[in-house]
């Protein structure tokens, strides 16, 4: 990133208004980041928004600390340094500004999108085969949903309108909590709905990311599933995972670098 500078250890450069250090667990996850801001006189936690939930204590604790010391009558070069000798301190680095590690925060790496799809593989054979059924019968008048109830009533009260699903709609949903696709390993209140390609297609994290998104978001937001249904989001959630799980469950290839024993 052209607007970071390495600084020197244990205190950069004043010249540079903001300095910040990743914040790792002992497995290498990078559990988010602490910056400080010499114009603003401001520290911060940037905690990363992919991050797993095994890291959750970890990232608490890190939220904790730097919320005390910048209660500090302290410079914020200062705070970072003195942060920055604690354990899972990466090296102190200086950035442009605070939103340089506000983005570095919503990276999203390999490693998570790897894990998410690892969600998946505690459901059964039965229970994908039940999510492929599902996904099969569904027609386009399941698909169709209806709003009622609305309107003011006789007795001056207003009713907000809410969606009448399908049964068979309502059986893929059950179908994909099932499989694991509905998972608390992703926060979706902090990322955007993810979209398919233009081709339709959707990776199995952003399967998981968009199936979370859209069964968990229904019950505060009435009508994602009703969205996700109308514009084919739903389907190629259904194909991702499908396919997803048809590749898992494929026998390895021989290594042709191995001889055969006889």
């Amino acid at each position: 990133m052209s607007s970071e500078q390495p600084l020197p250890a244990p205190l950069p450069d004043p010249r540079h208004p903001v300095w910040y250090f990743p914040v790792t667990a002992d497995d290498g996850e990078i559990v988010g980041y602490v910056w400080g801001d010499h114009t603003a006189s401001e520290v911060g936690w940037a905690r990363r928004a992919a991050r797993s939930s095994r890291v959750r204590e970890l990232e608490g604790k890190w939220a904790h600390e730097v919320f005390r010391a910048g209660q500090r009558e302290a410079a914020p070069v200062v705070v970072v340094a003195g942060l920055a000798r604690a354990k899972g301190a990466g090296a102190v680095v200086g950035a442009s500004s605070k939103e340089v590690v506000e983005e570095l925060a919503r990276t999203v790496t390999e490693a998570d999108d790897h894990r998410l799809p690892t969600q998946l593989s505690g459901a059964d054979s039965d229970t994908w085969r039940e999510l492929a059924d599902a996904f099969d019968a569904l027609t386009d008048e399941d698909r169709h949903v209806e709003w009622v109830g609305g309107g003011k009533q006789p007795n001056g009260t207003i009713h907000v309108a809410y969606p009448r699903y399908s049964e068979p709609l309502m059986r893929v949903c059950a179908a994909l909590r099932a499989v694991g696709a509905v998972t608390p390993e992703y926060r979706w209140t902090e990322a955007p709905l993810p979209t398919p390609a233009p081709d339709g297609r959707i990776t199995p994290a952003h399967a998981v990311r968009a199936a979370t998104t859209v069964l968990v978001g229904e019950r505060i937001s009435e009508g994602m599933i009703a969205d996700a249904a109308k514009d084919g989001l739903l389907d190629a959630i259904g194909a991702s995972l499908r396919a997803w799980h048809v590749r898992r469950t494929l026998p390895t290839p021989p290594d042709p670098r191995r001889t055969p024993t006889p």
